[in-house]
């Protein structure tokens, strides 16, 4: 789905469509005056995860692109990482969830694996981003113009997040969207792992607010800067001074406030 901007990389509207919302009949009124409608709704699901049979967690999705979910998820948690040989991912469909089944090389998995669970999974300490990346105001006032316009799904249902990928200039790379912000920021990194993308070629976009979470799943990646369109809170700047992070909020058309490491903005130097 190209565009001015770039080129997102997610799968065509004609492949998410019977997954990813659906058509249900309901009544809008105005004025008082009720009227039929056919409005479009955004599909949420439980993901369940799997590793070589064993449960490893999930959370509730919109059930596109979950093959990116389970490795952003599954490398968050530290189950998997960059090195881990996944050899099939099969996706097993149910009315109110989906059951995804990960088969991996046992031997090149970080943890130990046993019939209970993940043993020593833990994704460890966050390292300082190495990130030299430094972009102009432009590059972050072109991912904030350019998220609406790309974001299919949040235009036809109005009730997801997005999560982006874009290079130095602010052109989108990668796009991943789902009802739940954690979930759209897993399938990104997912995406990511996936396809072994530098993250110090890039920065992340998300349209929803600074939370803790983000961050820190972003920051695990090696994503030196991160920008969002609404509020951080005090435990993100912290971690963000402390991580050599670059923050930036409240980033909207032609505006955005850096709270952390500016000398990555050309404007701040």
């Amino acid at each position: 789905m190209a565009d001015a901007h770039g080129t997102p990389d997610f799968p065509p509207d004609e492949l998410k469509s019977m997954r990813s919302y659906i058509h249900a009949p309901a009544r809008r009124i105005t004025k008082g005056n009720p009227e039929s409608t056919d409005e479009t709704v955004a599909v949420e699901v439980q993901v369940n995860l799997y590793v070589n049979g064993v449960p490893a967690g999930g959370e509730s999705a919109t059930p596109d692109d979950l093959s990116d979910f389970a490795y952003g998820y599954l490398f968050s948690k530290g189950i998997l990482s960059r090195d881990t040989l996944v050899e099939s991912i099969v996706e097993i469909h149910h009315q109110r969830e989906v059951d995804v089944q990960v088969c991996v090389d046992e031997t090149t998995l970080p943890c130990t694996m046993t019939d209970q669970g993940f043993e020593d999974a833990t994704a460890g300490e966050i390292e300082p981003s190495t990130s030299d990346i430094v972009v102009e105001p432009q590059a972050i006032y072109r991912a904030s113009c350019s998220l609406l316009p790309a974001q299919g799904l949040m235009l036809a249902t109005g009730a997801t997040h997005a999560a982006v990928f874009a290079n130095p200039s602010g052109e989108y790379l990668y796009l991943r969207e789902d009802v739940s912000r954690t979930s759209a920021v897993d399938k990104l990194i997912g995406c990511l792992v996936r396809r072994g993308v530098d993250p110090r070629d890039g920065f992340v976009f998300l349209s929803s607010r600074c939370a803790f979470v983000l961050v820190e799943k972003c920051a695990r990646y090696g994503i030196g800067l991160v920008a969002t369109v609404s509020a951080p809170t005090s435990i993100v700047l912290d971690f963000a001074a402390r991580k050599n992070i670059t923050l930036c909020a409240f980033a909207r058309d032609d505006r955005f406030t850096v709270y952390s490491h500016p000398e990555r903005i050309v404007a701040s130097l």
